[in-house]
């Protein structure tokens, strides 16, 4: 089945809800299976409610979709990504601020699981994005089954109607360039009109 969204505000974890609700709720922050390249846990994020700080689109694309918890001025909280491109400019933008970017996961294109993004290879590719940029995200052994077109499915998501088995799009794109995280947050930026330049990655 397909995650549907809406865009009504979640209301499972208000005061009034069933004890069930309650705990599937709390489910979404149970620490991921594995270690090293693995979030320890997973981010807060509702697909279909969190608006992205950069495009300020609903983020409600699980396959390019990333998350970060930085502190600015004293704040500490987590911000919603529907793009690899918005999180690498936010990245900066918080570092602009004087801020500290805590943690950065992203999902990852072949088994939807939250990854480092410190430890992820990103892909960039002729894949839809959210705004466009083609850059996915994969853990290191998942490079080949990306090029292979091995996408597995469904992945447990949270939605505004709830916990949501999503099934992500079978079809991968080309493999234009393999690079890590630095490169994406130090290279690439978007253009006028939300252009993304086709050479971005050179030099990495």
């Amino acid at each position: 089945m397909h995650m549907k969204i809406s865009r009504r505000f979640f209301l499972a974890a208000a005061g009034g809800a069933t004890l069930g609700a309650a705990l599937l709720f709390l489910s979404r922050f149970k620490p991921a299976e594995g270690g090293g390249v693995f979030c320890g846990e997973a981010p807060p994020l509702v697909y279909g409610r969190e608006e992205c700080p950069v495009c300020k689109m609903v983020v409600d694309y699980p396959p390019s979709s990333a998350a970060m918890r930085a502190r600015v001025r004293g704040v500490e909280r987590w911000y919603f990504f529907d793009d690899v491109g918005c999180m690498a400019t936010w990245h900066r933008e918080v570092v602009r601020q004087g801020g500290e970017v805590v943690e950065v996961c992203v999902r990852d294109r072949v088994d939807g699981r939250w990854l480092k993004a410190e430890k992820a290879i990103f892909l960039v590719t002729t894949e839809f994005t959210a705004m466009g940029t083609g850059i996915v995200a994969v853990a290191p052994d998942n490079v080949e089954r990306y090029k292979r077109g091995e996408v597995r499915g469904p992945w447990a998501v949270w939605s505004v109607e709830g916990s949501q088995q999503y099934n992500p799009p079978a079809k991968t794109g080309e493999v234009k360039a393999e690079v890590m995280y630095k490169c994406v947050v130090e290279k690439f930026e978007y253009g006028p009109a939300w252009s993304v330049s086709p050479d971005w990655y050179r030099n990495c």
